[in-house]
């Protein structure tokens, strides 16, 4: 059985009139001319699912403290960020929902562990194309299980360079950072794209902080865009104020946790987008959030998801083990821990993957 959007209902209105905690505003399909600030009341739904084979949808998950984004377009996908060790079980079943059998790329904006905690059992679950990483190194565990995911993958993991424009379907990214070395702050090595969909575009720019933003702003390259995905999940460090005055965004989006030990988002940054009359979208008080493009415009809904309810929905399914490469079944009592599962809907997928040797207590 496979995965399906069983659970996305999209939003034709204005939803949350205003946010708790921080009076952030949230619309799920922005009125230009009504201005920043002005939104309607009323909220409607439709029981329908994001297609992911009709134009562009930018899927920003809910993975907490953490981000990872699912991109789709024509029937092509990729992975900007992959969450933390502990969301990778639920990211491979986010991608399954959504019908996804392989990645054209996954790119780990730098490497820090909330950022690529994930793509080791992405990419022993998934074919991908091209694995995309930047030109710098650390010794984390992490990082090291990426390196060698990628490995028994016999994936090449290539730094792309400022300027390089690669294709989704008929949508395409092209690299804005990073621009320069930035010594021990490995959250200025992110990665930085910008992705464009016919008249739409969007900026993501992982964790680049105020030094790297300005190499950006400086690089030559147009930042004006509909969607701005905040840097550093919202932190006061990034989405200084004259990038945020150059992308010009109807959107930001912020990825974080709820309660986080950071505080973010923080008032700062949130004064900077409202200043700037972006609609914002926050993963800490709405979940999952989805984009939907068809080249003139956007609309946006919530992910109404959750992890358990996809296990309990599909019944058996097997798991294995990175570190051993053992093939269980679900129901086994001896799975490994969350960050070593590799998720297969069939034994013959999981084998094909190398999951070859199998439990002697579940005997799947």
């Amino acid at each position: 059985m496979s995965f399906k959007n069983k659970r996305c209902f999209w939003a034709a209105a204005i939803f949350f009139a205003v946010l708790s905690c921080t009076a952030c505003q949230g619309r799920v399909k922005a009125d230009k001319e009504a201005g920043a600030g002005q939104y309607q009341s009323e909220t409607t739904f439709q029981n329908e699912a994001a297609d992911t084979n009709e134009g562009l949808q930018v899927h920003f998950i809910d993975v907490g403290q953490a981000d990872a984004s699912l991109i789709t377009c024509d029937g092509h996908a990729m992975l900007f960020d992959t969450g933390e060790n502990d969301t990778g079980v639920l990211l491979q079943f986010y991608l399954m929902e959504q019908g996804i059998e392989r990645l054209d790329y996954v790119i780990g904006s730098h490497p820090e562990s909330d950022h690529i905690g994930g793509m080791d059992v992405v990419l022993l679950k998934y074919d991908c194309d091209k694995v995309m990483l930047p030109d710098v190194e650390t010794d984390t565990t992490t990082y090291e299980d990426v390196l060698e995911a990628a490995e028994k993958k016999k994936d090449e993991i290539i730094h792309p360079e400022v300027g390089e424009t690669y294709s989704l379907g008929s949508a395409s990214f092209t690299i804005i950072a990073p621009n320069d070395d930035y010594g021990d702050n490995m959250n200025n090595y992110s990665i930085g794209i910008k992705l464009v969909y016919g008249d739409n575009s969007f900026i993501f720019t992982g964790d680049a902080e105020r030094e790297a933003e300005e190499d950006i702003l400086n690089n030559g390259i147009s930042l004006d865009a509909d969607v701005l995905k905040a840097g550093h999940h919202g932190s006061h460090d990034a989405s200084c104020e004259t990038f945020v005055e150059a992308v010009s965004p109807d959107y930001a989006v912020i990825s974080c946790g709820k309660e986080n030990d950071y505080g973010h988002p923080h008032r700062e940054t949130l004064d900077i987008f409202e200043e700037a009359g972006a609609v914002i979208f926050r993963t800490d008080e709405q979940g999952t959030i989805i984009a939907s493009s068809d080249g003139k415009e956007i609309t946006w809904n919530l992910a109404d998801w959750s992890l358990e309810e996809a296990k309990s929905e599909h019944g058996i399914y097997y798991v294995g083990n990175k570190n051993n490469g053992k093939l269980h079944i679900s129901t086994c009592t001896a799975l490994p821990k969350d960050w070593n599962q590799v998720i297969f809907e069939t034994r013959e997928e999981a084998v094909e993957a190398g999951f070859s040797e199998f439990c002697s207590g579940c005997k799947p």
